[in-house]
């Protein structure tokens, strides 16, 4: 029997439906007890609820019939509850479990098809408000599938017991390392595994930090939040400005991470924590892999309406991104920095510190992914090996 689990995948206020918030839930292992799994359901509160059930092993009759329980308690208050990935024996026993007229559960393939009925429901499917909570949750799941996978290299590599105790792991060697968990997921899936009895990176070279003058005595080895707020800080002194963010690219969906920030209100670090490329300047800088300076963000058509409005709610009148070089001359991340009057303008001197500075976090952003994180692979490998710290 496996243990029994919920994950919280993504959520996030969602203006326009009935509760207003939607929640995405993924279920794993052997669910035998309704009590147990109703618990689960009724934790998020008065949520819309999407359950990614691809990772339960076994459901029983009693938790097929509190599925249903919930979903017509859900529909009294005019929410559906959506049930996506549904493996066959749990379909058949969520048709077993079926009470007469049953309804309030949907069956969908997948999570990405329950959430675009649930997105055409609110408004049409290209309503520009719902672009930041449709690019959200696709990263959101993104990032799911990716700790999914790594759990699953790290059950069939190393023999591990259970999907949780994989997870566990992920965690304590990401936190060790100061390694974010889906980094260090991506990194296992996407890196090549080791030979039989080999080092997993033969002739490995372990190369000093590069220099950065803007880090000064924050840490010799600064952890990367710790390196990005340094970085934020340089920006903002170079632009003499109060306002700047830090953003990082993830390049599996080429979405916009929000990693660091200072002087901007709640809704724009909400509104701009994970963005696409297509509807602000920083994503044009990012396409064009060149600084893109913004005179006016009212007028500006480098900015979608929505964005527009969260910018100058902000007080960003005028604006500046340059883009953080990454390999084969491919941004990698993106500083910016805003100002509260139109027609700011920048000296040379201010754009020349700022390349320099995007340069210098290049290069270190460089050496972090190849040392860092593959100190925590090679740490994985040996702990998934020996299966330190008990059971797993």
């Amino acid at each position: 029997m496996q243990h029994f689990s919920c994950r919280t995948v993504a959520d996030l206020a969602m203006p326009g439906l009935a509760t207003g918030r939607l929640t995405v839930l993924a279920l794993y292992g052997d669910a035998d007890s309704g009590a147990e799994l109703e618990a689960a359901l009724r934790a998020p509160g008065p949520s819309q609820l999407v359950l990614d059930l691809s990772g339960l092993r076994r459901l029983s009759p009693a938790a097929a019939e509190a599925l249903y329980r919930f979903a017509e308690g859900a529909v009294e208050h005019g929410r559906m509850l959506f049930l996506a990935a549904c493996p066959a024996d749990a379909v058949a026993a969520l048709a077993r479990a079926r009470p007469p007229g049953g309804a309030g559960c949907g069956l969908y393939p997948t999570v990405s098809d329950a959430l675009s009925v649930i997105l055409t429901s609110v408004a049409g499917p290209e309503a520009p408000h719902l672009r930041p909570y449709a690019v959200e949750l696709r990263h959101a799941l993104l990032a799911h599938a990716l700790v999914a996978r790594a759990q699953g290299i790290l059950l069939e590599r190393y023999g591990l017991r259970s999907a949780h105790g994989a997870a566990a792991l992920l965690r304590t060697v990401g936190r060790e390392h100061g390694v974010g968990v889906v980094r260090l997921a991506a990194a296992l899936g996407q890196t090549p595994a080791p030979r039989a009895g080999e080092p997993w990176f033969p002739g490995r070279v372990r190369l000093p930090a590069p220099a950065v003058g803007f880090v000064g005595g924050r840490a010799d080895r600064p952890s990367l939040p710790v390196f990005l707020d340094a970085l934020r800080d340089a920006v903002c002194a170079i632009a003499r400005t109060g306002m700047a963010d830090v953003q990082l690219i993830d390049a599996s969906d080429n979405t916009m991470r929000l990693e660091s920030h200072c002087g901007f209100p709640s809704e724009f670090v909400h509104f701009f924590a994970v963005i696409d490329d297509t509807s602000t300047p920083c994503g044009h800088a990012a396409r064009k892999r060149e600084r893109v300076v913004v005179d006016d963000v009212a007028t500006t058509p480098d900015v979608d309406e929505p964005s527009r409005a969260v910018l100058l709610a902000a007080h960003s009148r005028s604006m500046q991104c340059t883009p953080i070089p990454g390999p084969a001359g491919r941004p990698q991340g993106m500083v910016s920095t805003h100002h509260d009057q139109s027609g700011h303008t920048y000296t040379g001197a201010e754009l020349g510190a700022l390349d320099r500075v995007a340069r210098e976090a290049g290069a270190w952003l460089d050496w972090y992914r190849t040392t860092t994180v593959r100190d925590a692979l090679e740490d994985l490998h040996r702990r998934a090996q020996g299966h330190e710290g008990g059971p797993v």
